[in-house]
């Protein structure tokens, strides 16, 4: 089970924000994303800057993928 909780470091303590529902004395793995940015946030985000790299719709060219010996120069 995969679940992507938010928490507060304390104190030397991780306290997540809202009641989660675990066994007591469940081993976890965790994934540390530093910041007050959600990873829906975070993922928009990278796509939209990957996108303005590669210009993605906005060269309005066609047919790259069939001839990109034309527009590598």
């Amino acid at each position: 089970m995969q679940k992507t909780i938010e928490a507060i470091y304390e104190d030397g303590v991780l306290k997540p924000t809202k009641k989660i529902t675990l066994p007591e004395h469940s081993r976890l793995k965790l994934i540390v994303i530093r910041g007050k940015k959600s990873s829906k946030t975070l993922a928009k985000k990278q796509s939209e800057a990957l996108l303005s790299i590669a210009g993605i719709g906005e060269s309005g060219l066609s047919g790259v993928s069939e001839h990109p010996e034309k527009y590598l120069r």
